[in-house]
């Protein structure tokens, strides 16, 4: 009996042990955390990095003539369909054209193409940039051309080009009266002189590089001195010149020769009041009277300096225009 009670005893005893490791085993169980699962590898690589590569042509020595296209062809690699590109044309820090073009690409190749060209007057330092902005498909890239300037020739009389048509443009726009065609011509010259006698400077009918720059660039025109006269002309002694003007702004430039040192052409404010067409027995040709016998005329002789009677001599195949371009009663300022 005492053996069995013994036995017993240790089998509680036992049975109690295991108990409480059972219950430790649990408590730990719970307060470990249950591991994350396995990540899973992300199989979307992303956009691909791209290139823009720029290449300038149409230039000469470096330099674009004038009134002539530059031309940017670009590169992206690789392509993908849909792309496009920006491109901005600069002069300085001045943005003069921003454009967004599609690239296309290049049959066989794994890269694609774009163009970009304009057609230049003013001077200045240009440059181009090309920006593709991050896609799905393609990451961001740039790139930008050397800076570049403008070349404006030595025209002389008797050329013919194109680049003379915008050179007698240009003068036109300053109102250098011209015949605005492709040849420098006898009225070309006239239009020269007339810019030349503004400008203050020699008094020729030879153009400069330099004069084709001021023209481009939007000088080299008259300052009126009367603005506000409505339609009238002036007449500039210093510097022997007539302008007809309406509106608050110059319309015409002519060059003339007034009065000579001993027949000075009178100076103030006067009022067209009689019209002459055709050629009078002294040779004065379509004559507009202003004072007297003072006129504004034609003349085989103009030139660059005083050597008339007293009247304003302008060239005779500018005559014509002058006269129908008088109208009675317009004032006319004559001053030094």
């Amino acid at each position: 009996m005492g053996n069995t009670l013994g036995r017993l005893s240790v089998l509680i005893i036992a049975i109690a042990a295991l108990g409480t490791l059972l219950i430790g085993a649990s408590a730990a169980s719970a307060q470990t955390p249950t591991p994350d699962p396995p990540a899973v590898p992300d199989t979307d690589p992303g956009p691909q990095p791209s290139k823009l590569n720029l290449r300038l042509g149409g230039l000469r020595g470096g330099k674009l003539r004038v009134g002539e296209r530059f031309k940017v062809s670009g590169t992206l690699r690789p392509w993908a369909a849909g792309e496009k590109v920006t491109l901005i044309l600069s002069r300085g820090k001045k943005t003069l054209k921003r454009k967004t073009v599609f690239v296309k690409q290049k049959k066989g190749a794994d890269y694609g193409r774009f163009d970009f060209d304009e057609k230049l007057v003013k001077p200045g330092r240009y440059s181009v940039q090309a920006i593709k902005n991050p896609s799905a498909n393609l990451g961001g890239s740039k790139d930008r051309t050397r800076t570049f300037r403008m070349d404006y020739p030595d025209l002389d009389p008797g050329n013919r080009s194109d680049t003379v048509a915008l050179f007698n443009r240009l003068l036109e726009a300053q109102g250098y009266v011209n015949d605005e065609n492709k040849s420098y011509d006898a009225a070309t010259g006239r239009a020269v002189l007339a810019f030349h006698k503004v400008n203050g400077q020699k008094r020729s009918e030879n153009a400069t590089p330099g004069d084709f720059k001021k023209l481009a660039d939007g000088r080299g025109g008259y300052n009126l001195k009367y603005p506000g006269a409505g339609k009238h002309v002036e007449t500039d002694l210093s510097r022997q010149v007539m302008v007809l003007a309406k509106g608050g702004k110059v319309d015409e430039i002519y060059h003339i020769s007034s009065g000579a040192p001993a027949t000075p052409t009178i100076t103030g404010r006067f009022e067209f009041y009689r019209k002459e067409p055709g050629t009078n027995n002294v040779g004065m040709v379509n004559s507009v009277y202003f004072q007297g016998g003072y006129a504004i005329h034609g003349y085989p002789s103009v030139p660059t300096y005083p050597a008339s009677h007293g009247c304003l001599r302008n060239p005779i195949p500018d005559s014509k225009h002058i006269y129908n371009w008088v109208d009675i009663g317009d004032p006319i300022y004559v001053y030094k």
